[in-house]
Parts: C-alpha cells; sequence; structure tokens
C-alpha cells in the first residue's frame, strides 16, 4: 500500500547548456554580419549616389559659369582695327608701382575675344575678354603723324571720346599702344594722352624710348576700348576650377569655382573666310595653325565649344571607368567628350597622371557658345 508519507520530492534544475550557448552565439554572430554587409551595402549605394549628385551640380556650375562670361566675349572690341593688333604696348602705375605690359593687354592678340591655351594632355586654359564700355567702338583717325615722343593727337572727330577714355592707337603693321585720355581739344580736334598722374597708363616719354614704342602715322586708327575684361579659366592641381581676374592691372585675383573638376578642354569654331558658319573644330594646335592666332584667324572663329570633365569625390574598392574609344579611333584614359569626325577630331581626355583615375566616377559636361558679338559685327 502507497504511504504517502514516503513520498520524495525531486527538485529539476534545468539551464542553458555549452552547446546551445555556441549554437545561439553562432546565430547572432551570423545575423550581425547579415546586417553589418546589408548596411556597408546601403552606405556605399548612398555615397555613391551623394557623389552622383555633386557631380551634376559641379559641372553644372562649371559650365553655366564659363557659358555666360563667353557670351560677352568681343563686346566693344569686334572692330576691324582691334582685331589688328598682334602686338600691344601698354603700362599701368599706380602709386609709383609701375606694371609693364598691363596684364589684360599681354600676349600675341591681346584684344582676341577668345584664346585657348592647349594643355596637352591636361586642361586647357580659356580667356574671354570684353569692354566695359558700350560705345567703344568708334574709330578715329589720325589726320598727322604722332611721333613716339608726342603726347598730342591730331584725329579726324573727337565724337565719342573724354578725358580719362582708353583708347589704341593702331598703326598698319599691327603695332598698338595702349593710351589714357587725359584731354580732349574739340576746337582743334586733338585729344592728348600726358603722362604724370599717380595713377596713369600713360608712361613717360623716357620709359617709351627705353621700351621701343612706336610712333603713328597719318591714317592710322584711334579706336576707344574702355576698361578691358579679362578672364582666364584652369583647373590647378586640387582638381579646382579657377577663375583668374586680369582686369585690374595691380591686383591679379584667382577664385576657385567648383572642386572636383579634373579637366577642361576647349575647340574653336571656324568658319571659312567671309563666311559666319562653322565649317570644322579645331584645338588649338601647331598642326592645324590655330596655336598662334593672326587677325585674319580671329575674324574667322564663330563659336567656341567646351568640355567639363566632372569626378565623383568617391574613391571606389575597384576599377568603376574604363577607357574610351572616340569615334575616330582615339583612345581617352577616361571618358569621351563629343562625337568627332576627322576633320574636326576630338580633343583626347588623359587622367592617368593620377594611379587611381579608374576608380573613380565622372561626368562629362559639354556646350557650344555662339560668339554672338563677332557674328554680329559680321569682321
Amino acid at each position: 500500500m502507497y504511504n504517502s508519507s514516503n513520498r520524495v520530492n525531486v527538485t529539476c534544475q534545468c539551464g542553458v547548456s555549452l552547446i546551445e550557448t555556441m549554437v545561439g552565439m553562432t546565430i547572432g554572430i551570423a545575423i550581425s554580419l547579415a546586417v553589418v554587409q546589408v548596411w556597408g551595402s546601403f552606405e556605399n549605394q548612398k555615397q555613391i549616389t551623394i557623389s552622383g549628385a555633386s557631380i551634376q551640380n559641379t559641372g553644372a556650375v562649371s559650365i553655366t559659369e564659363i557659358e555666360q562670361d563667353l557670351r560677352s566675349a568681343g563686346a566693344g572690341l569686334t572692330i576691324s582695327p582691334a582685331f589688328n593688333c598682334s602686338t600691344i604696348y601698354s603700362y599701368y602705375e599706380k602709386s609709383g608701382v609701375k606694371i609693364n605690359p598691363a596684364p589684360a593687354y599681354a600676349g600675341s592678340m591681346g584684344l582676341a575675344p577668345v584664346t585657348i591655351q592647349n594643355g596637352g594632355t591636361g586642361s586647357d586654359q580659356i580667356t574671354i575678354k570684353a569692354s566695359y564700355d558700350s560705345l567703344s567702338g568708334i574709330p578715329a583717325t589720325l589726320t598727322q603723324s604722332m611721333p613716339q615722343s608726342s603726347s598730342e593727337l591730331n584725329v579726324s572727330s573727337i565724337s565719342g571720346f573724354s578725358t580719362g577714355d582708353l583708347v589704341l592707337a593702331v598703326g598698319a603693321a599691327g603695332n598698338c599702344t595702349l593710351m589714357e585720355l587725359t584731354q580732349v581739344q574739340a576746337a582743334a580736334q586733338k585729344i592728348q594722352h600726358n603722362p604724370g598722374n599717380s595713377v596713369t597708363y600713360n608712361p613717360t616719354v623716357s620709359d617709351q624710348n627705353t621700351w621701343g614704342w612706336p610712333g603713328y602715322t597719318s591714317n592710322d586708327q584711334i579706336v576707344k576700348v574702355g576698361q578691358l575684361i579679362s578672364h582666364r579659366y584652369s583647373v590647378n592641381t586640387q582638381n579646382q576650377l579657377v577663375l583668374t581676374d586680369l582686369t585690374d592691372p595691380i591686383i591679379v585675383t584667382n577664385s576657385v569655382i567648383t572642386t572636383d573638376i579634373v579637366s577642361i578642354k576647349a575647340q574653336y569654331g571656324v568658319a571659312n573666310s567671309g563666311s559666319q558658319d562653322v565649317s570644322v573644330w579645331l584645338s588649338p594646335l601647331s598642326s592645324n595653325g590655330f596655336d598662334v592666332l593672326n587677325s585674319s584667324k580671329v575674324k574667322r572663329i564663330k563659336a567656341i565649344r567646351i568640355a567639363i570633365v566632372a569626378r565623383s569625390s568617391k574613391l571606389n574598392g575597384v576599377n568603376v571607368t574604363d577607357t574610351c574609344t572616340s569615334s575616330t579611333g582615339n583612345i581617352n584614359k577616361g571618358p569621351c567628350v563629343w562625337s568627332d569626325t576627322t576633320g574636326s577630331p576630338a580633343p583626347v581626355i588623359d587622367l592617368s597622371t593620377d594611379a587611381n583615375w579608374q576608380k573613380y566616377r565622372y561626368s562629362v559636361y559639354q556646350t557650344i557658345v555662339p560668339l554672338k558679338n563677332v557674328i554680329w559685327a559680321g569682321v
């Protein structure tokens, strides 16, 4: 017979075994790794998206900045006498600081609306010039010869000329001299450019002799140019688009417009002589003769086309960009720009100076800007 007094109470001590703990940890680690991988993939995609948006903003700002400046190129300068200036003698003095030549007027074809400096495998430089004075296209002619030492010019008309104006004397051989008018003699039909002010574009006769400034003869022309605006766009070693303002002869300023720009390439849209229609696109190369401009070449340039290559800020772990072969078979170490032909080959993009160039993504922004001031002038 069962006797309840003899019952034994047994307590069960239950828990997690070592094996169960290890299994749980393994599952937890696997889940954590999956979460980290998904998060990493999400974060990487987010960075790609952000950098892509940054490229679009950078490229759009860059191309817009240059395009707007190009639309004013040649304003006040698009008359034949100004285009004939192959050598410009210029000077500037302020509070005893002398500049010779004045930066905005320096170089061959100093009044060309646009000049492109070939950058080879690197970026080109684009220089844009225009005049502040909308009435600058009113030439007069010398009625008497002006010796180099003279400060007085006898002209056919004083209309449009005022004290303080900047004018160019344009000689038949392409020599031009920048002068600041200090007096207009209405009755005598004379204008003067005397030196001596604390701020002046007129050097002394002694300095003119030292620098070999020319004189001018009867029928040479006097052209009012006003203050010249001169802007140069380039890409520096930090992949920044830089605007160099050469307008002030003393203070040359450099301003960073945008970052992550790795290349600028530009070409001239060239028309046949006497035509306004672009017939060929040419880079500034010695092989086509447009590395150095002259009066006849400048008058044939009716448009500029530009390609800007923007780069994402994200360096990827693997190659994401390959070489690109253009329509004419040129291999670009980077993206291709516009479609080209044998007669109008596109410039070659070469980004290989950066060993990691293939680990970046790129976008190309391009535009064509007609030089309306040149076209309207019909030069």
